[in-house]
């Protein structure tokens, strides 16, 4: 329980083996890669940097083809059902379907999908501008000669306008300059005209039609009239649709092949990353030396591994003073599931420890009485019961709430949580209701404050507890002493006066304050000392009050679930008083209305429960910090593969 032991591996790979030997490292998923570049022994040996980096070229190039493909056969793909709208789920496929889908594979098979693809994309570009085109020339379909041929005449300019107002307006404001016209079409208030306007009254014309908000249309060179442009039109139209349709097909069709190009992207960043490796190496002209790190339980499959190539040599180091070695977390199955949530905050540190199997003697408890529900809880845990054998990448959280779902049910009995008052829509549960009940949360609020103050109580002291272990550890005795061990021990004693009324206990209590006065801060001068330690004494009364009233939270999240639960029944019950369909809505109102309850209140009791783990209990042990301990394996973007 708590991290993993590692041992630093250094690797010397010869060119003539270097190609196999990553790869079955890479299935093997044991060896995490550090980068030996950015290490003291680069700058001690600056000859082994390389002058370039390796590359992939011909994997850079598919791998970017394969991500065009994904991105146009997924919107042609079922979106792997209606989990799978809100949540990426990975292929799962067997090492055999892995290796056959790889074995399948042909470049000219992805450009073919990335050539219709973009004669498709360049179809529906000239298809948007042809019905433009079209939507343009129809409204001035009634000119029947080509507007190019009456530009040619001698005597008068033609022009063509598209004009905001009605023809009378146009007609009587136009009336005594020589000007013909035709009304080509009236559209609301819209209007298109050609005008043919006499040569040496084009000043007046124009200064008439400032009157208008008028728009001049270009035609350009154009030689056929609108009628013949629009029948062109739709022509084309018709006949691109056609191939649009043909090709939207062949690639709707393409799709149900989309989990084996998932497989192949995948394949060839895991391609990519055997590059990235030896990028992180240092090289000589013959050989690539590579450092990592391993769980000491998989040295002996390393070794096996390396005793298989002539053209490699392992060695086992000492990791160097200034190195940080990586961090992978260790725990039982109870534990296990509470790393994400430490992933959340930090990691922990190489010599530090994890608080993961601490944070899940707590977090289920604390979740359940901010949730407060037993049937909410129940169906928290069936949703995650159901949803583990479909979502294996997110069985860590299932489990938290799977949990949290089993603690709230005991919860919600103890405050009487069955749908909020049930017994208010059903009198006939009432006895049952009650029979569990401990204690009502809006009859006797008090109790839930102090039970969950109680809650803060205990954790705070667990987090002092841990840091004695921590510091005792460490060899650091005093400091533990005069600091966690002081605190403890004033808190033992003020409990102890009060309950039991010794009066001997009230003058220990000084004692503890004037250790952590005197020696929680180390200084050669007396006076600083005295002087920092008489900060962290009033900074820690303060810090410590306030913490645990932060549990306060606990109650008050508990009050809300319960209060909007019995909303939705006050409210199911008004509706349901309704004539004809009062029934009806009202099984509406109570399903969706607790649905949403516990949507919200399950979020909400999810956030803080974490809050309180990461701002009031690791604040008094825990830092974070590390690096997560990730193997060099097979990429798994989309995939995973099977056991």
């Amino acid at each position: 329980m708590g991290l993993a032991s590692l041992e630093k591996a250094t690797l010397l790979l010869y060119e003539d083996d270097r190609k196999e030997f990553l790869e079955e490292l890479q299935d093997m998923g044991i060896l995490h890669i550090a980068n030996s570049r950015l290490s003291s022994l680069a700058e001690e040996y600056p000859d082994l940097l390389p002058e370039r980096e390796q590359i992939d070229e011909e994997a850079e190039e598919i791998f970017q083809e394969l991500g065009k493909v994904i991105e146009i056969l997924k919107p042609h793909t079922d979106g792997r059902g209606l989990l799978g709208q809100f949540i990426d789920l990975k292929t799962a496929l067997s090492a055999d379907e892995y290796r056959s889908a790889v074995k399948s594979f042909k470049r000219a098979e992805i450009k073919d999908i990335c050539t219709r693809d973009e004669r498709r994309y360049h179809l529906k570009n000239k298809l948007t501008e042809l019905k433009e085109k079209k939507a343009f020339y129809e409204v001035w379909i009634k000119i029947r000669v080509p507007i190019s041929e009456l530009e040619a005449l001698e005597n008068v300019i033609v022009k063509v306008y598209k004009i905001k107002a009605k023809k009378d307006e146009i007609k009587e404001t136009i009336k005594d300059i020589p000007v013909d016209y035709t009304i080509i079409f009236e559209n609301g208030m819209s209007t298109g005209v050609l005008f043919i306007i006499y040569k040496g009254f084009e000043q007046e014309f124009e200064e008439t039609l400032q009157n208008f908000d008028a728009e001049l249309v270009d035609f350009g060179e154009e030689k056929r009239v609108p009628r013949e442009i629009v029948s062109k039109c739709k022509s084309e139209i018709k006949k691109i649709e056609k191939e649009i349709s043909t090709l939207s097909n062949w690639i709707t069709e393409k799709s149900v092949e989309f989990d084996r190009f998932l497989v192949l992207y995948d394949y060839f960043l895991s391609r990519i990353k055997r590059t990235d490796v030896l990028n992180r190496a240092l090289t000589t002209r013959q050989a690539f030396f590579i450092e990592g790190w391993i769980d000491r339980k998989d040295k002996h499959v390393l070794e096996s591994l390396v005793s298989s190539h002539s053209g490699v040599d392992l060695k086992w180091s000492k990791t160097r003073k200034e190195e940080k070695p990586p961090v992978k977390l260790k725990n039982n199955k109870l534990a296990e599931p509470y790393e994400v949530l430490t992933g959340l905050y930090a990691l922990p540190k190489s010599n530090e420890i994890d608080p993961s199997p601490y944070v899940g003697l707590f977090f289920g408890l604390f979740f359940a009485f901010c949730l407060t529900d037993a049937v909410y809880g129940l169906a928290l845990a069936i949703i995650g019961i159901i949803l583990m054998p479909r979502l294996p990448e997110g069985r860590k959280y299932l489990w938290i709430f799977i949990v949290g779902g089993i603690f709230t049910v005991f919860a919600g009995a103890m405050t009487g949580g069955w749908l909020g008052d049930i017994d208010r829509l059903f009198p006939a549960l009432s006895p049952f209701r009650h029979r569990f009940m401990i204690f009502d949360p809006f009859e006797n609020p008090l109790y839930f404050l102090y039970l969950s103050l109680g809650f803060g109580a205990v954790q705070i002291l667990t987090g002092l507890l841990i840091s004695v272990k921590e510091k005792f550890r460490k060899k650091e005795y005093l400091d533990a002493f005069a600091n966690e061990i002081s605190w403890i021990v004033f808190f033992i004693f003020i409990i102890i006066s009060r309950t039991t009324g010794v009066k001997m206990f009230n003058y220990l209590i000084p004692l503890p304050l004037l250790m952590i006065l005197l020696f929680s801060w180390r200084s050669n001068s007396w006076i600083k000392q005295i002087a920092k330690g008489g900060f962290r004494l009033f900074r820690g009364l303060v810090g410590f009050l306030g913490d645990i009233l932060s549990y306060s939270r606990i109650m008050a999240l508990g009050l809300v679930t319960a209060g909007l639960a019995m909303s939705v029944n006050v409210l199911t019950g008004l509706v349901k008083e309704f004539p004809v369909i009062g029934p009806v809505l009202a099984v509406f109102v109570f399903i969706g209305g607790h649905i949403f309850s516990l949507a919200i209140n399950t979020l909400s009791g999810f956030v803080h429960t974490m809050r309180l783990q990461f701002a009031e209990f690791f604040s008094y042990f825990y830092e974070g910090g590390g690096e997560k301990f990730e193997p060099f394996g097979l990429a798994g973007t989309y995939t995973r593969i099977k056991d």
